[in-house]
């Protein structure tokens, strides 16, 4: 068997290529042949799809012939040709779905184009037919030129079926006529290759056999080289081998002088002996080859007994170790006693046999730890678990390492012992400095009750020191700065200045010299242009102790003193404004009782009685109101209110009863507030009622209505008598009236614009005045503007506590549909009625609400409505009754009994199905719930009840039957 040589390898892989070559070149040709055999099949498939499309067209035709005959003639026969050719369009489809495979422009012009044209054709016939088959021929006729249109629309899509088809059919077939002509090409240029290629191998062949033999010849010449080569090389790998030993002594030597370097670089720089020792004794260790230590350490105790601690260890087993001894024995009670090392050679045993049990022999060596004065402190036991002999040759390195460590030793017992100190100095600094704070925050405490009381403070000793006195009292008498003074003189003093003090200075001067037992005194004195009213009192403190003293509290009786001159002026106000009114009434009474009078003036005098009367009881209304509103009783329905149309109300009110006129001046054609309605219109007339009483010389009252940046000003402007200055700070003060002589004819108690103040600031508002003596007076009343939202396309969330709105809200979102939050049955009652696009889409209703209308309300009303009264409505409410809540027949409580999953599916069905009427109410009485809603004017035609809810469908208003 021949060998291959280089020269046969190459020629073999030459013969490959050829054989290569000619492979490649036949399997174009026959890929060429094959891709023209393809797109003749292409062109093939196009004259199937091509008479396809045209018996789609012809079909169509036949349809639209056969269905105008039947239109014209009323004849059956015509519809033959429809019928057929409504069959052979579905065939004809069918078959394009299968050919249009190949094609995607194809298919997509039938997807998008043709089946819809086809599709809405059809339609267009069908519909046709029925009005044909109905009698309604006029109608059919009249839907001719929609169908031409159509078919019109689909012989434009034909046209284009055509041409792609065109375009398939051309494209396809000039490119198969290229690839058929590249392939063979391809092949012609393969063959050239392979054969220059096959002579370019030979000639390669010869080379590599010339080669071959040149190559034989230096092999020799190589081999005896490498012969010489691999003696030297044993010799160089002798001499590393040499090298390798010393370079290891020098590393080991290197090593042992970095263990040495770190274990001293880790002997300073510890404040605590744990951490010294933590870290120091395994660099120990590692240093001189040893493998356990242990430190014991002397203590003294304050008895005088003596005890030896194992303040740490390693490499001992746990149970070997006590941590402290009252008594040494052996090698350790002689390293104290003699100062000097002892080594000591035992066997092993138990757990220190190691894992393996292989250690037999131990080396203990006790080195004594000394003090400063070289006296013996402890001791360090290092423990090495090999033969002594190996020891021997350490000694000297154990010495000087040893004396190191014992030399940081007791460096770091040193300062331990000052850390420890340093410690017990700051435990009881900081005792004292806690003790301190206390004193001071006790003595702080004090002062700062005493600073802070509303009397003034004095205290003074048994002789009359005075001791101290707070601000209060610094600043009606100026005792702060007198403190350590004599309380007699400086009373004395005071009283010099002011003469009423000097009964009270007479009075401490025997409370001091003990004729008096206690101290009470009132009395007057001027301070800063005002007029003061004062009561001193004083009582002894620590009575019969050394620290006997007094302490003197001063009480501004001031306020007290006007509150009981407003209690007489507001009697006295009340007594007038009662009994004239309640005079004329006893008067007229009277006279009718006593006296045949005509009709007409019996009529006057009953008209007269009815007047003060309703007087009488405006004056106990107002006493009432402002009682209800200052202890926070007062509650306030809000609903949007339209200020204008109000304002306007008001004032025809007015100019009935008065000679007035009330002009009312505004640019915005809609101003809307979230007000009480009663309470607002309290406050218009209120104020409108002081202008007209305090500008009796003019005729006319200005109310001025303003919207500014989300604010709503309401100014009501008289032309009277004018407020003076002085009375500013008190205008909305109870019972405060201006006096003077202008004024004294005019009534009132002075409470009107204390409830008007407190009213604006119920509604979050600001009430002030300007005015001019002489000139008249302006109030102006300030409101948040509010701002009626749209309900077109919304899900509308009847709801006055907006944590819940929100949390309905969050769950709604699911539905991906916008919602509103209303407050009030009010607000919702004025946006149905504005809605002017598509409306509301869902109702969610709570029964008690913030206005004074009730969720059963807004439901009648949408009930009425013309247009919404179709809005699905869920009813419900999610708080608990209060406890004092009672239902009444008119008003029932319902709790929302389900999560709001099922609130999202009840309303997404409601939504899915608004051409029902329909109502969804928690689970409750069903009989209650029929005569709740037909009470409100809803006829019920059925309930259904599930688990959790009463789903109530309801007839349709009147004005949609």
């Amino acid at each position: 068997m021949k060998t291959f040589t280089r020269s046969r390898i190459s020629m073999l892989y030459v013969i490959l290529i050829v054989a290569l070559l000619a492979l490649v070149s036949v399997s174009n040709y026959m890929a060429s042949r094959n891709m023209e055999k393809e797109n003749a099949a292409i062109v093939n498939d196009a004259i199937p799809i091509l008479t396809t499309a045209n018996s789609l067209l012809t079909n169509l035709i036949n349809q639209e012939t056969g269905l105008r005959g039947y239109e014209i003639s009323q004849n059956e026969q015509f519809l033959e040709p429809f019928n057929q050719g409504r069959a052979q369009t579905a065939t004809d489809l069918s078959t394009m779905a299968v050919l249009d495979k190949k094609y995607p422009t194809l298919q997509i012009i039938m997807d998008t184009q043709v089946i819809p044209a086809i599709t809405n054709l059809q339609k267009y016939h069908d519909t046709t037919l029925e009005l044909a088959r109905a009698g309604k021929f006029d109608e059919a006729k009249a839907r001719i030129n929609g169908g031409r249109t159509l078919m019109d629309r689909y012989r434009v899509i034909h046209t284009s079926i055509e041409n792609n088809i065109e375009q398939i059919t051309a494209g396809a077939y000039e490119a198969s006529q290229k690839a058929g002509q590249t392939s063979r090409m391809i092949t012609m240029v393969g063959s050239l290759v392979a054969l220059l290629t096959g002579g370019l191998s030979i000639i390669i062949s010869i080379r590599s056999l010339q080669a071959e033999k040149e190559l034989r010849k230096s092999e020799e010449t190589y081999r005896y080289m490498a012969e010489s080569l691999e003696a030297q090389n044993e010799e160089i790998i002798a001499q590393q081998e040499e090298q390798q030993l010393t370079l290891a002594k020098l590393s080991e030597r290197e090593r042992d002088l970095e263990l040495i370097s770190s274990y001293q670089e880790k002997l300073t720089g510890y404040v605590k002996m744990k951490d010294f020792l933590v870290h120091t004794l395994p660099a120990l260790l590692d240093s001189l080859a040893q493998d356990a230590a242990l430190v014991v350490l002397e203590r003294h105790s304050e008895d005088g007994s003596v005890s030896y601690e194992v303040i740490h260890s390693m490499g001992y087993p746990k149970a070997y170790v006590q941590a402290s001894r009252s008594e040494l024995f052996g090698p350790a009670k002689r390293v104290f006693d003699e100062g000097t090392t002892i080594v000591h050679t035992r066997d092993v045993s138990g757990q220190e046999l190691g894992i393996h049990g292989g250690m037999t022999r131990a080396v203990d060596q006790y080195i004594p730890l000394t003090d400063d004065k070289q006296a013996v402190i402890g001791f360090l036991l290092l423990t090495s678990y090999q033969c002594a002999s190996a020891l021997d040759d350490n000694q000297r390195l154990t010495k000087g390492l040893v004396r190191q460590f014992g030399l940081a030793f007791y460096a770091q017992v040193v300062n331990d012992e000052k850390i420890q100190q340093a410690n017990s100095l700051a435990e009881l600094n900081d005792q004292l400095t806690v003790e301190k704070q206390l004193l001071e925050g006790q003595r702080d405490l004090i002062q700062n009750i005493l600073e802070s009381a509303h009397e003034g403070m004095m205290m003074c000793d048994s002789q009359g020191t005075i001791l101290f006195a707070n601000q209060r009292m610094n600043r009606y008498f100026g005792l702060h700065n007198r403190v350590n003074e004599n309380l007699v003189a400086c009373s004395y003093e005071i009283g010099a200045e002011t003469p009423s003090f000097h009964g009270v200075a007479a009075s401490i001067e025997a409370l001091i010299d003990r004729s008096l037992s206690h101290l009470t005194q009132r009395f007057n004195f001027q301070q800063e242009d005002h007029f003061q009213h004062a009561e001193l009192y004083a009582t002894v403190v620590s009575e019969g102790t050394e620290q006997q003293g007094y302490l003197f509290v001063f009480r501004d009786r001031t306020e007290e003193e006007r509150i009981d001159e407003m209690k007489n002026e507001f009697i006295s106000i009340v007594s007038h404004e009662l009994r004239t009114p309640l005079a004329s009434v006893l008067g007229f009474i009277e006279i009718l009782l006593h006296r045949e009078l005509s009709q007409e003036k019996q009529k006057r005098y009953m008209e007269t009685i009815y007047n003060e009367a309703q007087r009488l009881s405006n004056l106990i209304n107002d006493f009432l109101d402002l009682q209800r509103m200052e202890s926070g009783r007062q509650s306030y329905h809000f609903a949007p209110i339209q200020l204008p149309s109000l304002v306007k109300d008001i004032a025809e009110q007015w100019e009935d009863k008065q000679q007035h006129r009330v002009v009312i001046h505004h640019q915005e054609s809609e101003l809307w507030v979230r007000a009480d309605v009663d309470r607002l219109r309290q406050v218009f007339d209120n104020l409108i009622s002081n202008a007209i009483k305090y500008s009796p010389a003019a005729d006319q009252i200005d109310i001025h209505l303003t919207a500014h940046e989300g604010k709503v000003t309401i100014a009501i402007q008289d032309y009277g008598l004018g407020i003076p200055q002085d009375a500013n700070e008190h205008m909305f003060s109870k019972f405060f009236r201006v006096d003077n002589s202008d004024r004294r004819q005019i009534g009132g108690t002075g409470l009107g614009l204390a409830i008007v103040k407190e009213i604006v600031e119920g509604h979050n508002g600001h009430i002030s005045y300007t005015s001019e003596m002489g000139h008249g007076t302006t109030f102006r009343i300030e409101l948040d503007q509010h701002v009626l939202n749209g309900l077109d396309g919304k899900i509308v969330i009847f709801e006055d506590d907006d944590n819940l709105a929100k949390l309905i809200k969050v769950a709604l979102n699911k539905l991906s549909l916008p919602s509103i939050q209303l407050r009030s049955a009010e607000e919702g009652m004025i946006a149905l009625h504005r809605c002017e696009g598509e409306g509301p889409l869902l109702f969610i209703v709570d029964i008690h609400l913030e206005g004074e209308k009730t969720g059963w309300d807004f439901i009648a009303e949408l009930y009425k409505h013309p247009v919404h009264a179709q809005t699905p409505v869920i009813v419900s409410t999610a708080l608990d009754p209060p406890h004092d809540y009672h239902e009444k027949e008119i008003e029932k409580y319902l709790k929302k009994p389900f999560t709001m999953e099922r609130l999202v599916q009840v309303a997404k069905r409601l939504l899915d199905n608004k051409s029902s009427l329909a109502y969804v109410f928690p689970s409750q009485n069903k009989e209650t719930l029929s005569t709740t809603l037909q009470r409100n004017g809803i006829q019920v035609v059925k309930m259904q009840e599930t688990h959790d809810m009463i789903e109530v469908d309801i007839s349709k208003p009147s004005s949609e039957s």
